[in-house]
Parts: C-alpha cells; structure tokens; sequence
C-alpha cells in the first residue's frame, strides 16, 4: 500500500476543514500542522480526474491505535526534531495533528512522516509541505 498525505488548512471540525498546498509556520508562535493520509494505491484514474474533486484521492482510515509522527528535516542534523500527532477527530481517523511549540521551527518544507499501525510501519516523505514566516525576515 502506497500511502502519502495532504495538507489541511482552517480545520475546525471533522467536516470542517480545506485542502492547501502547504501549512504556514509562523516563527515563535504555537502552530498545528494537520495532513490527512491518502491512499494512492485506490486512488483511480476515474477519481483523480473527477471534474468535481479533481485532486482528492481516496483518504486511508487507520484502526485505532496508530501512532504517526513528523520529522522535520535540517541541514544541521542539531535542528531536526520529530513531533508525535494526535487524532482530533475520533470519527475520522485519516486526520492527524502535528502541534508545535513555539521554539520548534522546522528549517526546511519537507517532512518525513512515520506511521505505526499494529505491525505495519508506512514512511513517505511530504514534498515542500510547509512554509515558514519568520520574525525578522532582514533589513537594511
């Protein structure tokens, strides 16, 4: 099984959320970095090209119990740090939440994510999956 995962933005309920490009980290601030994890192997070609939802493949719910967990790559192997995710939404357990602290700040938009599900292990890698905008961006 072939899994990967999208970015959500403005999620406020288990039927209240967006599909982004990316998740904006603010610098110093509490962020939360919500993906919902897809299953590329049972997204069809009918599906991906669907005129109404042509870039939503076919979410993949887990049992209870899974463990996911974020690795935010550096350059500097001292600034790669890992965050655990929670479900938020007991009905929909494809969704996950990464919380960050607010001295956590990832340096580079890739995150490696690590799926843990009874024996089952599933890693993929989010391609420029997030954005960070920092306090003191320079000036002359």
């Amino acid at each position: 099984m072939r899994l990967n995962a999208k970015v959500l933005k403005n999620v406020y309920s288990v039927n209240v959320w967006q599909y982004a490009n990316q998740a904006i980290i603010n610098e110093g601030q509490v962020n939360d970095f919500y993906i919902q994890i897809v299953n590329q192997d049972l997204s069809t070609a009918i599906v991906e090209k669907s005129q109404a939802f042509p870039e939503n493949p076919i979410r993949h719910m887990f049992p209870t119990g899974v463990t996911a967990t974020a690795t935010f790559d550096a350059v500097d192997a001292a600034s790669v740090f890992s965050v655990t995710a929670t479900s938020p939404f007991a009905e929909d357990l494809s969704i996950f939440k990464f919380s960050l602290t607010n001295i956590q700040l990832p340096n580079s938009g890739n995150v490696k994510i690590t799926i843990v599900s009874g024996t089952d292990t599933y890693v993929f890698t989010m391609k420029l999956a997030i954005s960070v905008t920092l306090l003191n961006a320079g000036s002359c």
